[in-house]
């Protein structure tokens, strides 16, 4: 389990920030935070043991350093950051995502009392590169703007903001990863709504190789489908690992449909189309390999990281 510094005051707000190879960016990433006085908030910055980050450059009063285990995924990395954090309020961010300048101002003015989770809107560089728009397009059409302050079934925590109590309060979850789908169905069924908040908005700033995004979605993909995999009859599951290969097309079509219908994102399409397929695949192999490995699990048996989570129709893609 991760470790991280002690800090005893309690601020109005913890931001919990998941690396993953995305180091570059934290400099921008606390520029933006230090809009506000930073006696309002605590940065918890959250690596993995083998993706280490510069603790003396990034050094603030106002930041921790949390060291999760080697090679541990995005949602595990939130984990560790969240049971460290001592604000009341939790905004969570990837590094791979930059706020702007009145990102924490806007999240101090929301209603936490009203809701369990507020999301925010992902926009997509104009100069982006045929990688980054494809990790956008299959990650965050939904959440691209424009958008409006509405109640939403899923927001992406890749831009959130939550109540600690109600993410703690999910003890048997949380020690696997905060894989956000598994706890917004804990928050509906306890009859607490999630919504749109637009004016939080962060840049999309990729710093994924191909290959490491690849073997991100090759994990995710097999995590999920083992997991949907021991949930069912063995019967089922063979049926799911024999008609496997039909998600790439059925998802990719379904993403090509929403893609088109936005002109923000249409026109970053084709030249991406060959690496957005790639990704497509890579998730869509780890799936069909997760129905595999649940043809020889006992039912009731859990995924590699434990908990299980949704197919991601929040920002149409999965996880």
């Amino acid at each position: 389990m991760a470790q991280g510094e002690d800090l005893e005051r309690e601020p109005r707000i913890s931001v919990v920030i998941a690396v993953q190879r995305a180091q570059a960016n934290l400099p921008a990433i606390l520029s933006a935070l230090e809009r506000v006085g930073a006696s309002d908030l605590e940065a918890v910055i959250c690596h993995a043991a083998d993706d280490p980050v510069d603790r003396t450059a990034l050094a603030r009063p106002y930041v921790r350093f949390v060291e999760g285990n080697a090679d541990a995924l995005i949602p595990e990395l939130w984990s560790d950051g969240i049971l460290a954090a001592n604000g009341r309020t939790i905004a969570i961010l990837t590094a791979h995502c930059v706020p702007q300048d009145d990102w924490i101002a806007q999240a101090l003015n929301l209603d936490m009392d009203k809701r369990a989770g507020y999301g925010g809107v992902i926009t997509l560089e104009s100069d982006a590169d045929a990688v980054c728009a494809a990790i956008h397009l299959l990650r965050y059409s939904a959440v691209t703007p424009p958008q409006e302050a509405r109640e939403l079934h899923e927001i992406a925590a890749d831009n959130a903001v939550y109540r600690r109590e109600d993410i703690l309060a999910c003890d048997d979850l949380l020690p696997e990863g905060f894989w956000e789908p598994s706890f917004h169905a804990r928050f509906r069924a306890k009859g607490d709504t999630l919504a749109m908040a637009p004016a939080r908005v962060v840049a999309h700033l990729n710093l994924y190789s191909p290959g490491a995004f690849m073997k991100q979605r090759l994990r995710h993909g097999r995590n999920f489908g083992r997991t949907r995999g021991v949930a069912a009859a063995l019967p089922k599951r063979l049926a799911m690992f024999v008609l496997s290969p039909l998600g790439f097309v059925v998802f990719g079509a379904k993403l090509t449909g929403g893609v088109m219908k936005s002109p923000a994102l249409k026109r970053h399409y084709w030249r991406s189309l060959p690496w957005l397929a790639t990704f497509l695949a890579s998730w869509s192999l780890g799936e069909a390999l997760g129905y595999w490995d649940s043809l020889f699990a006992h039912s009731g048996a859990t995924r590699e990281t434990g908990v299980a989570y949704q197919d991601d129709q929040r920002t149409g893609s999965r996880q």
